[in-house]
């Protein structure tokens, strides 16, 4: 049922219209985490408040209940209303809540995974120190390997030194690898 914003508060008390203008698209972008959750839980009270008391005036109106008041309640189309725009103004800021929320994670990981690199990166040079890296050469299109210590690593492997015979197999063996390690990093973002 659309109302002009003008009857919409009219019906609403001064804190109350201010609560229900907030939920508005334009303000919603400038409400933080904990504003927003402040709202939600003062929106859901005065939606709770509102529906009882409809509901009582519903039980009023049909003799049900015994009046509250020295006159009978006669209808209660506008505490409906009044209920609808606080329902409607919540669902407005939970899912602005679950949007910040989900922001505020992603920056989160993306810290930490920015925090995590360098050490990453230290541990690995540390573990490096002291041994002599493996010297690859090109020559005609093949890798080859110039290390002894690595010759003699694959053939205690056993099935390394067959690998070696096939060149494409040791080409694409490491882009499988690096395919599935952007796999999972997609997958863990999920």
């Amino acid at each position: 049922m659309p109302t002009s914003p003008s009857k919409k508060m009219s019906l609403l008390t001064e804190p109350e219209a201010r609560l229900v203008l907030s939920s508005s698209p334009r303000n919603l972008v400038e409400l933080s985490a904990r504003d927003l959750r402040g709202r939600i839980l003062r929106a859901r009270k005065l939606m709770r408040k509102y529906q009882d008391t409809a509901r009582r005036q519903r039980r009023e109106a049909l003799r049900k209940r015994t009046p509250t008041r020295s006159r009978r309640a006669e209808g209660n189309a506008n505490t409906v209303r009044k209920a609808l725009y606080f329902q409607q103004a919540l669902s407005r800021f939970e899912k602005r809540l679950a949007l910040v929320e989900r922001q505020e994670a992603r920056a989160a990981a993306l810290a930490k995974r920015k925090m995590a690199k360098p050490r990453r990166a230290v541990r690995t040079k540390r573990a490096t120190t002291g041994r002599k890296p493996v010297r690859r050469t090109r020559t005609a299109g093949k890798t080859a390997t110039a290390s002894q210590r690595s010759m003699k690593a694959q053939r205690r492997k056993g099935g390394a030194r067959k690998q070696q015979g096939f060149a494409a197999v040791r080409r694409n063996s490491h882009v499988v690898a690096r395919n599935r390690r952007t796999q999972a990093r997609k997958d863990s973002r999920r």
